[in-house]
């Protein structure tokens, strides 16, 4: 009966497939993590710890349906460092806020002892940065023994060489590799949209930037970065980080007195506040410069206002000729940070990047790559006469 023997084909076919399937979950794994160090899987794992809550962001890469799902722990609460998206996604994702939070930003803050009693079975740490990095080694043997498999990614220290390395990473370990080779295929074209036009500029004349970081965090003037981290986008788009000459390491503090003596074309804040958050206000200014998820330009320009006259920069001739800016201080820690080295190209060479549409690239991070939609502005720049 022909009837008959398409059904005996048809179940055989979806027996293979089955059988197929359960063999490729438990088939076991190599990767390479951006510590160097080999780790092996013997399938996919489900209980993550992250060990900045800010990897949402890589996450919702991968997986824009809930992000949150798999997540067993956080360090750092995502409401402390990031308020605007931590807003966002809880709208989404009421459970964000019954994720437990085994540690702050430092760490020795982390709990081992948590995380084993969680019955995790990955860990995601930063190379370097908050949380335990690769040089905690006793920290990791100790998670290791216990069942829990750790790697390393960055978007910190080195953020536009291994982004790419660390969302290639993650897409293996969490079996999503063509939803993270999509994402890199854009990341990829849209950064060479910077870098092979600053080949072409004079190297000789760079424009000079001055990165005002976490404004609003220290009250002297004025907390710096040099090297890595912000510095590295400002770098890519061809700026002359003035910093350098007199911050030895990757961060430091440069005085009001050096600013005037040693002007920068380009003032840049990096924003540590958003809209709504607590201690959003105080005697009708603001504590911060305010920018991110949920902030409206109006409110972030007005913040960048108040903090340019707290901290007396209303001199810097930058601020006087309107090139006085703000970025968002999130851009530094997130796969977002493409969007960051588009801006600051904008802002840098105006003339030569007139087509260059960091908003566009923006909006199609957030469509295509991740959970939560995109409200507020995430840069900003002194535009009105009467802050100038």
């Amino acid at each position: 009966m022909p009837y008959l023997h398409s059904v005996k084909t048809f179940i055989k076919a979806l027996l293979l497939l089955v059988i197929c399937s359960v063999s490729y979950a438990n088939q076991t794994f190599t990767v390479t993590d951006l510590a160097g160090r080999d780790v092996t899987f013997s399938s996919q794992p489900e209980r993550i710890i992250l060990g900045d809550s800010r990897y949402l962001h890589a996450l919702s890469i991968l997986d824009q349906e809930d992000p949150t799902k798999n997540v067993a722990a956080m360090l750092s609460r995502l409401d402390w460092v990031d308020y605007g998206s931590y807003v966002e996604y809880l709208k989404r994702f009421p459970n964000l806020k019954d994720i437990p939070i085994i540690g702050r930003s430092s760490a020795d803050s982390f709990s081992i002892e948590s995380a084993i009693d969680l019955r995790a079975d990955l860990a995601i740490f930063s190379l370097d940065g908050h949380g335990p990095n690769a040089r905690h080694a006793n920290t990791i043997k100790i998670l290791e023994k216990a069942g829990i498999k750790v790697i390393f990614v960055d978007f910190r220290k080195s953020p536009l060489e291994n982004t790419p390395k660390s969302i290639a990473l993650l897409g293996k370990v969490l079996g999503k590799e063509a939803k993270a080779q999509t994402f890199l295929n854009f990341y990829e074209a849209q950064l060479s949209k910077v870098t092979d036009k600053i080949k072409s500029l004079d190297a000789n004349a760079p424009a000079k930037v001055f990165i005002h970081s976490r404004v609003g965090v220290k009250s002297g003037c004025c907390e710096t970065m040099a090297r890595g981290m912000m510095a590295s986008f400002f770098d890519a788009a061809g700026a002359h980080n003035i910093s350098k000459a007199v911050v030895p390491g990757i961060a430091g503090f440069m005085d009001l007195e050096y600013l005037l003596t040693n002007q920068p074309d380009l003032y840049v804040a990096t924003a540590v506040g958003s809209k709504g958050m607590p201690k959003e206000s105080k005697d009708d200014e603001l504590p911060y410069v305010m920018l991110g998820a949920g902030t409206p330009n109006d409110f972030a320009e007005k913040s960048l206002y108040d903090s340019i006259k707290r901290y007396k920069l209303n001199h810097l001739e930058a601020v006087k000729s309107g090139r006085a800016h703000a970025l968002w201080h999130g851009f530094y820690n997130s796969p977002l940070n493409v969007v960051a080295v588009q801006v600051a190209a904008k802002w840098l060479y105006p003339k030569h990047f007139s087509d260059l549409d960091p908003e566009a690239t923006l909006e199609h991070f957030f469509n295509e790559f991740q959970a939560i939609p995109l409200t507020g502005v995430y840069w900003t720049t002194l535009s009105s006469d009467e802050y100038k």
